[in-house]
């Protein structure tokens, strides 16, 4: 197009009108209807230089040119070359909106936008941003306007998309029970699903900015500002929550903070998530509320066995009745263990403090621990080996190592490779005291030592009486006797 104008060859108009003041100017007598008639005959090039469809319309409505792009890809036809040529293409749900839209900016002599569905010759709709502007404006009312289609029709279909995608994560969001929430790092608040806006009390659309922690209360402030200065630095962070709205019950809350970071690594946001465990904590002081009273109630039932016993028996002063009452004390201690522990088992070594504290205070001395202090065995499993030890030490402190200043007793526990799979080891060992012979007779003593843990999955026990001291070892596969 710009190359025949330099040629000298008269461009197209957009109608006969248009034709008479392109070609001749000598209806034009100033120099400023000079001016513009020469504008007139350059903007068909500089439209041309326009990628997307570009019309120009004159004040009173009718196109005055257009480029190649807007006759191929909008009206096609010469003879649909004016406003409603192009607007006739509009989607129904756009057309009524850009009318009164357009309307009221040329009105009012300013520029206006929208996004508006084109049908194309295929009949089917495509996105367009249409952009009005206004050029040449004299005492307010422009001369021309310059209409510009650009076609963002894959653009706005991923937008769409995205929009929808949002849409779904918020509504899978605000349907979960947990308060999901996105903290600035200043501690301000930029996203709350709906469950946390209930919980904070915070209305759905009061647009956030609010800073989190004074929300929590005082309570927790101090732990909260904590786990947030971690999450800050970049590490995840966990700490209790306590929410205590008007005309509430206290609720309790299980906070876990997760740094969200940028390609370079920096923290932008953080992500919280807030469990209510509520319930959860109700149901744990009922359960240790339950425990202690079991354990009350066992101690009781121990101490009336006990009151039987001596009733029954003639003479309180047989050896036999001692040795019962400290098999019941050890049962009895075993069970505090186990109580303390909430039945999730005991540890081996507070299991020995206590079965051997019957030997008085040795340990350290006389008395020597080796082994993993943190390893738990099973509630049953404790029983059975706590009894086996409180046989262990009697026998000690009666005949054995412990029966003499000069004795030691050494028990240790470890875990071992034993048939391809690991094992738990528990060994007793005594020197140093008086020799030692097994004894003619085995008892119920023996039986409980020797054969009563012997009822776990997969134990082996062994007792030897050396004369240098008792050697006791147990051994089992350690899926069989370890807690957690």
């Amino acid at each position: 197009m710009a190359a025949r104008l330099k040629q000298g060859e008269n461009v197209r108009p957009a109608s006969s009108e248009t034709e008479t003041s392109v070609e001749s100017p000598r209806g034009y007598t100033s120099a400023a209807q000079d001016t513009h008639f020469h504008a007139l005959i350059e903007l068909p090039a500089a439209l041309e230089l326009i990628p997307d469809p570009a019309c120009l319309f004159g004040s009173d409505g009718p196109a005055i040119c257009c480029n190649d792009a807007w006759r191929s890809g909008v009206i096609e036809t010469p003879e649909a070359f004016a406003p409603s040529g192009w607007m006739d293409r509009l989607h129904p749900l756009e057309r009524e909106g850009v009318e009164a839209g357009l309307k009221e900016a040329l009105a009012a002599a300013r520029n206006f936008e929208a996004d508006v569905r084109l049908r194309a010759s295929d009949g089917e709709y495509r996105w367009h941003m249409l952009r009005v502007h206004a050029h040449d404006v004299r005492d307010g009312k422009p001369q021309f306007w310059l209409y510009v289609l650009t076609d963002i029709h894959a653009r706005k279909l991923r937008k769409q998309d995205l929009a929808r995608t949002i849409k779904l994560q918020a509504g899978m969001l605000d349907v979960s029970v947990d308060c999901v929430k996105v903290i600035q790092p200043d501690g301000r608040l930029s996203y709350l699903n709906r469950a946390g806006c209930i919980a904070l009390g915070v209305d759905e659309d009061s647009g956030l900015g609010m800073e989190w922690l004074p929300l929590l209360g005082p309570e927790v402030k101090e732990i909260g500002q904590a786990a947030l200065d971690d999450a800050r630095r970049g590490f995840n962070a966990r700490f209790p929550g306590l929410i205590c709205l008007p005309g509430e019950k206290p609720r309790y809350w299980d906070n876990m903070l997760t740094p969200l970071l940028s390609p370079n690594g920096d923290v932008e946001a953080i992500l919280c998530v807030s469990r209510d465990i509520t319930a959860q904590r109700e149901s744990e002081e009922r359960i240790a509320l339950l425990m202690g009273e079991l354990n009350h109630r066992s101690k009781n039932q121990l101490s009336v066995m006990h009151a039987l016993v001596r009733r029954t028996v003639p003479d309180t002063r047989v050896p036999w009745l001692r040795t019962l009452e400290q098999r019941m004390m050890s049962i009895a201690r075993s069970q505090d263990l186990l109580i303390n522990g909430e039945w999730t088992g005991t540890t081996i070594y507070d299991l020995v403090v206590s079965q051997t504290a019957i030997a008085g205070d040795v340990l350290g001395e006389r008395l020597l621990l080796q082994g993993d202090p943190d390893l738990r065995l099973h509630p049953g499993t404790a029983e059975t080996i706590g009894l086996a030890l409180h046989e262990l030490t009697t026998n000690a402190v009666k005949y054995g190592a412990l029966s003499s200043s000069s004795g030691r007793v050494f028990v240790s526990w470890s875990i071992r490779d034993g048939d391809g799979s690991p094992h738990l080891c528990i060994d007793w060992l005594e020197k140093g005291g008086p020799p030692v012979k097994e004894p003619e007779r085995k008892g119920f003593g023996s039986l409980i030592i020797e054969r009563n843990p012997r009822v776990v999955s997969g134990a082996r026990v062994n007792c030897h009486y050396l004369p240098t001291g008792v050697v006791w070892h147990f051994e089992a596969p350690a899926r069989s006797v370890l807690a957690g």
